[in-house]
């Protein structure tokens, strides 16, 4: 981990360099403003939301994700097997979550703009008991978000956006069950959920700043959910902080480097179903955690002057680097985002 640690430091500092050098001879940063129109535009693939658009500007977006787990940890130490099961019946020892989604943002005004998404998960997870090792699957649909994006604030090279929103669940959160390698059918423990179940309320904060060669940003959200699953159970509240550097290559390509930091709550209540002694992901009251993720990542806008000329493709892979987990849980190995944009 401070091996990954050091690592992230020089990648941000590798992209982030060049947006604190001089500016060409004949420019000046204090007569800067901000542009749509550069590959670093729209910040990193994996924050939706980045910034406002004009009135009438439309935006969609699909994007395909895949984050892999595997070993168990506690705190910030890692859990052999034997000591999972001494405390379990079942050990988890990898998840596999893909996601595509479709992202939609609607310029309102030049200040307010519309944002929606949703998609459809696959969720897959190998666990291994004291005699035999089971495959679990599940194919559903993710949650939806609705919200509005406010820029609150945006003179030469900056721009401050609030945002307020919703999650809205596709599923009851006790109706989802998976088919498993030995043909059975059985009742999912919470991370392999792809639906929260309930309401939440989503608020955020963001902002960027630009300047000839690239430009910073950061954004910071919580998801906080109200009432109760079907099953009986609220899901943790979730905070998440994003901060990213970016380089203008040329006028088409940008690179990216930032820090990721995820927090997540206890569940409150408990689905009655679950045995919290037979998996460690099934004991909600103490599955709270953190960590830090470092994404690294691209933004390629199609050049020439074909039907395709303008769209975007991003690409972006991610990396942990430190976790704190209160209970034995499955810690992230690696991701990978990517992503097409179309603007009209």
């Amino acid at each position: 981990m401070v091996l990954r640690s050091l690592i992230a430091a020089a990648a941000i500092l590798a992209v982030g360099a060049p947006l604190g050098a001089q500016a060409p001879m004949g420019q000046s940063d204090e007569g800067w403003t901000w542009t749509a129109d550069r590959p670093d535009a729209n910040g990193r693939l994996g924050v939706f939301g980045v910034r406002a658009l004009a009135a009438g500007e439309l935006d969609l977006q699909y994007r395909f994700s895949q984050t892999n787990y595997q070993g168990i940890y506690i705190g910030t130490d890692s859990l052999g097997l034997e000591e999972v099961l001494q405390r379990y019946q079942n050990a988890p020892l990898t998840r596999s979550e893909v996601v595509h989604d479709v992202r939609l943002r609607l310029g309102i005004t030049d200040r307010l703009t519309l944002l929606a998404r949703g998609g459809f998960a696959a969720y897959e997870r190998e666990t291994t008991t004291a005699t035999s090792m089971v495959r679990v699957g599940v194919n559903e649909l993710t949650d939806a978000e609705v919200g509005l994006l406010y820029n609150v604030y945006g003179d030469g090279p900056y721009r401050l956006d609030f945002q307020a929103g919703a999650v809205i669940p596709t599923m009851a959160g006790n109706t989802t069950y998976g088919p498993t390698s030995a043909n059975t059918v059985g009742e999912l423990s919470y991370d392999m959920r792809t639906s929260a179940g309930t309401v939440g309320v989503i608020g955020a904060i963001g902002g960027n700043v630009q300047n000839e060669v690239g430009s910073l940003g950061a954004k910071m959200q919580a998801r906080v959910f109200v009432g109760e699953s079907d099953a009986g159970y609220t899901p943790g509240d979730q905070y998440e902080a994003n901060g990213w550097a970016a380089y203008n290559v040329n006028d088409h390509l940008s690179v990216l480097a930032g820090i990721r930091w995820q927090s997540w709550g206890n569940i409150e209540g408990a689905d009655p179903d679950l045995d919290a002694m037979a998996d460690p992901h099934n004991e909600g009251r103490t599955l709270s955690g953190q960590h830090a993720l470092l994404p690294l990542g691209l933004n390629l806008v199609i050049p020439g002057e074909s039907v395709l000329a303008g769209h975007i493709l991003s690409l972006e892979a991610v990396y942990p680097l430190h976790r704190d987990l209160e209970s034995p849980q499955l810690g992230v190995d690696w991701g990978l985002n990517l992503g097409y944009r179309m603007t009209f």
